[in-house]
């Protein structure tokens, strides 16, 4: 058997397509097509990672012939989960990140648009219904997104070491900068919804003014609860499926 059929029999058996394999690989779907047709060989590196992923060893990819049962058995052995590439949790990261920025977007422009009803006139409810159908196309738009990244959200997962290590880093240097966004948005919602409507200066205009800003205000932090809290998600996905 050459490397290219035991390639495309292993990636058949792992219930990937070319597509996704290219992805966790980090090189184009064409390239995998190649590997298969035994029409160009992957570089060493590449060949370490696809034994990662398959769970088998090098020999077992290397050698020519059928009598490997024991090697591939002793690979099935080693570590069991998907196997997460730097590219695939930087892919994964962004994908997620993507989908907070639209549902932040879609949620905090339906809220903060909401200031716009204090002045019904007709430019008023033009924008107004011009925001509304943003939101729901971004809404529309997370929903019908194909996402793929689903095995990564229900399977084990298998890093490198200086993977992980990078990832944790990251973490901890992003979730302090979420969670005191995460916290102004609290405190602006809590300030637009509690704390404007009470203020009253007896002046029509200026109390309308300062109940659509506490409005704008609620918007701005419901954005920023939602895309903070999906970015921190995310990174938390990849630590805590992680296998040990």
């Amino acid at each position: 058997m050459t490397f290219g059929e035991k390639l495309q029999k292993l990636r058949k058996e792992a219930g990937l397509s070319q597509e996704e394999f290219a992805d966790q690989m980090g090189v184009s779907r064409q390239a995998v097509s190649k590997w298969e047709r035994d029409s160009g060989y992957p570089e060493t590196e590449k060949i370490i990672r696809m034994g990662r992923i398959f769970h088998v060893t090098l020999d077992y990819l290397l050698n020519e012939g059928e009598g490997q049962s024991e090697d591939l058995a002793e690979g099935k052995n080693e570590e069991k989960g998907m196997y997460v590439s730097r590219e695939t949790a930087d892919g994964f990261l962004a994908f997620r990140q993507r989908k907070s920025l639209r549902t932040g977007l879609a949620w905090g422009l339906i809220s903060g648009g909401l200031c716009l009803s204090i002045w019904w006139t007709e430019p008023g409810m033009i924008l107004y219904l011009v925001l509304m159908i943003v939101s729901v196309v971004l809404l529309f738009s997370v929903k019908l997104a194909d996402n793929p990244y689903r095995r990564i959200e229900k399977e084990p997962l298998v890093f490198d070491e200086q993977v992980k290590a990078d990832l944790n880093a990251a973490f901890s240097e992003r979730k302090k900068t979420a969670y005191l966004l995460r916290l102004t948005g609290i405190v602006l919602i809590a300030a637009g919804i509690l704390i404007c409507p009470l203020i009253t200066t007896w002046v029509p205009l200026v109390d309308d003014i300062i109940f659509a800003a506490g409005l704008a205000a609620a918007g701005v932090g419901i954005f920023l609860c939602i895309y903070m809290t999906g970015i921190l998600r995310a990174y938390r996905l990849l630590m805590r499926q992680e296998t040990e």
